[in-house]
């Protein structure tokens, strides 16, 4: 059976089921391999498909949701127990490709990222780094012959006013091939989306997370445009997916 792959952070996977949870309902014939990781960087999404992509056979689509493009890594070549106990504000995991403990999302102790944030972050290189790494993904799937297509999670990952870019900016921009993303409206993301359609399946402002319903419609009315309806009974356990959770049917 074929495969597809998904990535992103978590607005692909969360606590409670996301996008890459319907694909399947619009892909018959297809399994779902899910790479999605809270906190993800963009540095972290794209070699995660490069790896999957690198070692895995018979895979025929990717599907992919960009994340925030001022998110990075730190990486150390051995397990650290004790830098596990000490994370704060990102996440971690051995990363047996690479042999290396990942933590992404950020640098593991707080006072070290908000250093890094004032004396080296650079939002208009972030722009840049996150263009460069969505073209190196582009170039690679197209290399593989891998059909794919392109998302965010919300609109302000991505910069298209070509005034706001410096001529290398956008000369990298229009290297990009654009017809590959779904976006909502006007290069919007799956965060306006629900905002903007389903307000009530998100948490405002404690969890900005989209809830089932919203990830659901997403994949059907933007990213296939399909008219295949669930069933009655399918669709309400989507819509009501914390009642049928927590046994309340």
């Amino acid at each position: 059976m074929k495969k597809i792959i998904t990535a992103g952070c978590s607005y692909t996977r969360y606590k409670w089921p996301c996008w890459p949870s319907y694909v399947g309902l619009f892909e018959p014939g297809h399994t779902i391999r899910n790479l999605g990781a809270a906190g993800s960087s963009n540095e972290t999404i794209m070699r995660s498909v490069h790896t999957a992509v690198s070692t895995h056979k018979d895979i025929s689509k990717v599907y992919i949701m960009w994340s925030g493009s001022n998110r990075y890594e730190v990486v150390h070549d051995n397990i650290d127990s004790e830098l596990k106990k000490k994370e704060e504000i990102t996440y971690s995991r051995w990363n047996h490709d690479y042999e290396w403990n990942q933590f992404y999302g950020g640098h593991y102790l707080d006072d070290k990222h908000h250093y890094y944030v004032r004396h080296f972050q650079n939002e208009r290189q972030n722009d840049v780094r996150t263009l460069e790494k969505i073209l190196f993904t582009q170039m690679f799937l197209e290399k593989k012959n891998i059909e794919y297509r392109m998302m965010c999670f919300r609109a302000d990952i991505l910069i298209h006013d070509k005034s706001q870019m410096s001529r290398g900016h956008q000369a990298l921009y229009d290297e990009i091939d654009w017809a590959r993303f779904v976006f909502y409206k006007d290069k919007k993301g799956l965060y306006e989306y629900t905002t903007s359609e389903w307000p009530e399946q998100i948490d405002e402002p404690d969890d900005k997370h989209p809830y089932p319903l919203a990830h659901y419609h997403w994949v059907k009315d933007i990213m296939f445009k399909s008219d295949k309806n669930l069933t009655e009974n399918e669709y309400d356990k989507v819509k009501n997916y914390f009642r049928y959770k927590n046994g309340r049917s």
